[in-house]
């Protein structure tokens, strides 16, 4: 696990500098080494966070013969089996690195090797004979890899800033991006809040031609194509679950689990306790224990699992002290009061020596665990799946209803024009509750949950894994729900069942808390600290927003209620923005 960066057609002695400042910048993802690889039009750079094969698993990596050039921020859960079966084909591996299995899968299979890897990936591997580098992102887009290409070359990176502190990449605000920021909170993927830098889709690769810098980039996997299964629900996900918490533990350090006390991070808790002999549990409250502290709840199942269990409490002080870094950590502008509870979690995790955390991500996506998710549902139960995008699902979004509401009125007349962009991918054959659930996945979970838990994890020195993310499990309950609904069932119905063995029953019958903060009382502490930002800052200037709109902006106080205000998508932005320059 690392941070990746490279540059495909520029000048050697340029490409060089370049890699160098990227790898810079990355240097918290990878804090236990730095590796580079340089050839005529190509330069590879990896910043090292040494998880399997701590002392020989150095990037870059190499096939027998050199001819292949890998660097991987990745965790290839089946490298075991993959690795078994290659060396019964002759293959002979250098070190125990799961990562190599993808240079000798290439030998074996070509750019088809990527579906075979079950995991969390994205790389680059260089192939010097045909003179190509194959960039790849795992399914469901656990791990980033931005990409800018102007004239004279392809740049990317693990992060954003990466690429901008480079030089390579003007910091230049897409205000159809920033339009949707402040709708949403984040800016739904492949579009990043930088001009003309994306993300490579998740389930995308694309392979880089040195030679003439051609382009071709194709899906190798998407979730409403998968094969439908008909068969219990919950005993083929209890199988797949047993599957994935066997593999998901494979690791040369301790593991973590970031424990809430609720059905999900419960069962991921119970998965890992069940197949490695060391597991502690993070949890994180609120100064004077408020009814919104889940702590209480996290206590009594890490007593009944048997795990070590530490706690961190925030306080306004705390979360005043640390929004600077955590804002820079997240990369992106993401402005969800969730982000301070992953900081602190990734920060007590790595006090106590920690660098492999699970999270619960994907439990409530996937089993209809949001109110306003199954809303949306039953609002379009006459539409055609083919028809419904991303602005039918947010319909019932107050985060969303309320940007629409609010933002007439602090946006100038200039930028009060901008629309919000209809942009939808992928198969749409399938049925209703099929295609709102990619909808989901594709933005509020990738962008939103899995994005700020990654970043802010690896800002840290932690590697996330997503037990319920694993793209076979993913499968498994799309294919179930090809010929049944389950959105008509209680909230979580089919994981309640997959987890029966697993869960206490005083998590698994216990209603589903909607995640909470104190959000009055931090606003009031950030804005009283920081509201200058938004009052003189770059919204104002560029004329995004009215000089009275900054004012109100900057109170504190608007859209305060549902979790992200306009008030905090303003501070967050501005907050990163000026970070860049520091």
């Amino acid at each position: 696990m690392c941070g990746i960066c490279g540059v495909i057609g520029q000048r050697e002695n340029q490409a060089k500098t370049l890699v160098n400042a990227m790898l810079q910048s990355l240097v918290p993802r990878g804090p236990d080494g730095e590796g580079v690889f340089y050839a005529p039009g190509i330069a590879l750079g990896s910043r090292r966070l040494s998880i399997i094969d701590i002392e020989h698993g150095e990037q870059p990596l190499y096939n027998e013969d050199r001819s292949l050039v890998l660097i991987a921020n990745a965790e290839i859960y089946n490298y075991v089996e993959i690795r078994r079966a290659l060396e019964s084909q002759g293959h002979r591996f250098r070190t125990g690195s799961d990562c190599e299995v993808i240079l000798h899968l290439y030998e074996e299979y070509g750019v088809d090797c990527i579906p075979r890897l079950r995991g969390m990936f994205a790389f680059a591997l260089f192939d010097s004979r045909r003179g190509v580098v194959l960039l790849a992102r795992d399914r469901l887009g656990e791990k980033p890899l931005y990409i800018y290409q102007d004239e004279s070359a392809l740049y990317f990176a693990s992060e954003l800033k990466a690429l901008i502190r480079s030089g390579s990449v003007l910091l230049q605000i897409d205000y159809n991006a920033l339009h949707e920021y402040f709708h949403y909170q984040y800016v739904p993927e492949p579009e990043t809040i930088i001009k003309k830098v994306r993300n490579l889709p998740a389930g995308h690769a694309l392979l880089a031609h040195i030679g003439d810098r051609s382009l071709t980039e194709w899906t190798y996997w998407s979730l409403e194509d998968v094969e439908t299964v008909d068969a219990n629900p919950a005993e083929v996900l209890a199988t797949e679950l047993c599957k994935i918490g066997q593999i998901i533990v494979r690791a040369d350090t301790d593991i973590g689990v970031a424990l809430s006390g609720g059905l999900d991070s419960t069962a991921v808790s119970a998965l890992a306790a069940a197949n490695t002999r060391s597991v502690t549990a993070f949890s994180i409250g609120y100064e004077g224990r408020p009814t919104v502290d889940e702590r209480r709840f996290a206590e009594r199942v890490a007593k009944t699992l048997g795990l070590e269990h530490h706690q961190a409490e925030l306080t306004s002080d705390s979360i005043v002290a640390d929004f600077d870094n955590m804002v820079t950590a997240l990369d992106q502008p993401i402005a969800d009061m969730a982000s301070f509870g992953y900081y602190a979690i990734a920060k007590l995790a790595r006090s106590h020596g920690i660098k492999v955390l699970l999270h619960g991500h994907g439990g409530d996506e996937f089993f209809w665990g949001y109110k306003w998710v199954r809303r949306a549902l039953a609002s379009l139960r006459n539409r055609d799946p083919s028809t419904i995008g991303r602005h039918d699902l947010y319909a019932y979004s107050e985060i969303v209803n309320m940007a629409r509401r609010l933002l007439p009125g602090l946006y100038t007349p200039e930028f009060a024009r901008w629309q919000l962009p209809y942009q939808e991918r992928g198969s749409s054959q399938r049925k209703l509750g099929i295609r709102v659930t990619r909808l989901l996945a594709d933005t509020y979970l990738r962008t939103n949950g899995v994005a700020q838990t990654e970043r802010l994890s690896m800002s840290m020195g932690v590697e996330v894994r997503l037990p319920l993310l694993d793209y076979r499990f993913v499968e498994l309950v799309i294919g179930l729900r090809v010929l049944r609904d389950d959105d008509d069932l209680f909230p979580k119905t089919w994981l309640r069942q997959a987890t029966s063995s697993l869960v206490p029953d005083f998590v698994s019958k216990r209603n589903k808390r909607p995640f909470s903060t104190p959000i009055q009382r931090w606003h009031q502490h950030l804005f009283t600290a920081y509201h200058e930002r938004v009052i003189n800052g770059w919204l104002v200037s560029s004329g995004v927003v009215t000089r009275n709109g900054a004012a109100r902006l900057a109170s504190g106080a608007c859209g305060v209620g549902n979790g992200t205000s306009l008030s905090l998508k303003a501070l967050v932005f501005e907050t990163w923005l000026h970070s860049l320059s520091r």
